[in-house]
């Protein structure tokens, strides 16, 4: 489930950067310009969580910031330098780049830095470690900040709260904030997301309602992202069989890539078994039942896998 972490807070840092800057600059005086390409052709072929423009009162900076679950596989000092060196040379100015840690277990060995020195050559590079479960959340939810809401639950409750009892103060908090009704779906559904991580699912269900899941426009996102990825895949196996036959079998396994994408962004990860079992499935009619199954499913177990095709 990992990458619908990543997915929700890069989708909370387009739609409320000011919180983003809030959460790394603190008080400063600064205005967030506008987002920049996130992907990196020259010298990596990965994408960065986000890229803003940013203006301070004397200067103009690039902020770069990555957001992880949980710690990365690769050593992070090694990551943020090659996004450092790339985006240095594009955009010629100042870059400021953070790591933003959502567990709070991770991050706890980022050491902040990359730097050696040896036979006269010198390299530093700095960057800011922030770990959600160090910052006090209650005057988060006091200032009622829509970019900042979802990650509450991630934060330190109020001293001697339960855990429970904080998640409930926070989702209330999160509820009542002066956004239309749409962008309060969002937020709770980010905040559903971001809350999975360390209280049980079950709880966070009872407290905001599954509906307001299905109909949020961020859910409603990474279904979209699925299914276009899916349908390109099916078009382009289309177009290299070059007749009827190779257009059906592309758009059965559009369908396919569709529903493991689903689950992948729903429980991380997906066996080998499973994955043969959706591949075997040929009706197109069973692949859109398994697409809303999976959607509202909250187990794998509670997905009907079995092929009934014929």
């Amino acid at each position: 489930m990992a990458q619908q972490y990543d997915s929700a807070a890069k989708y909370l840092m387009t739609e409320h950067p000011q919180g983003l800057a809030k959460l790394v600059f603190g008080d400063q005086e600064v205005e967030m310009l506008g987002a920049r390409d996130t992907e990196q052709r020259v010298f990596t072929e990965r994408h960065n969580d986000s890229t803003h423009e940013v203006q301070f009162r004397e200067h103009r900076a690039i902020l770069h910031t990555e957001v992880q679950a949980y710690d990365s596989q690769e050593p992070m000092p090694f990551r943020v330098a090659a996004y450092h060196g790339y985006l240095l040379s594009e955009h010629k100015m100042p870059v400021y780049s953070c790591v933003i840690y959502l567990h709070p277990n991770a991050g706890r060995r980022d050491p902040g830095f990359y730097t050696y020195e040896k036979n006269g050559w010198a390299y530093r590079i700095q960057y800011k470690v922030i770990r959600l479960i160090e910052i006090a959340g209650q005057p988060i939810l006091d200032a009622q900040d829509p970019g900042l809401l979802p990650f509450t639950p991630l934060m330190q409750g109020r001293e001697g709260m339960g855990a429970n009892r904080w998640l409930d103060q926070c989702i209330d908090a999160t509820a009542s904030v002066s956004v239309d009704a749409l962008q309060r779906n969002i937020l709770l559904s980010a905040l559903s997301i971001f809350g999975s991580l360390v209280y049980d699912y079950e709880y966070i269900k009872q407290r905001i309602p599954e509906g307001i899941m299905l109909e949020s426009p961020l859910i409603q996102h990474f279904i979209q992202q699925a299914k276009t990825e899916g349908r390109e895949e099916g078009r382009e196996e289309g177009r290299e069989e070059g007749r009827e036959e190779g257009r059906e079998e592309g758009a059965t396994r559009a369908k396919q890539e569709t529903v493991l994408k689903l689950l992948r962004l729903r429980f991380d990860s997906v066996s080998e078994s499973v994955t043969e079992k959706i591949v075997s499935i040929q009706s197109i009619a069973r692949l859109d039942s398994l697409i809303e199954n999976a959607l509202t499913a909250q187990t794998l177990n509670e997905i009907d896998l079995e092929n009934h095709d014929g």
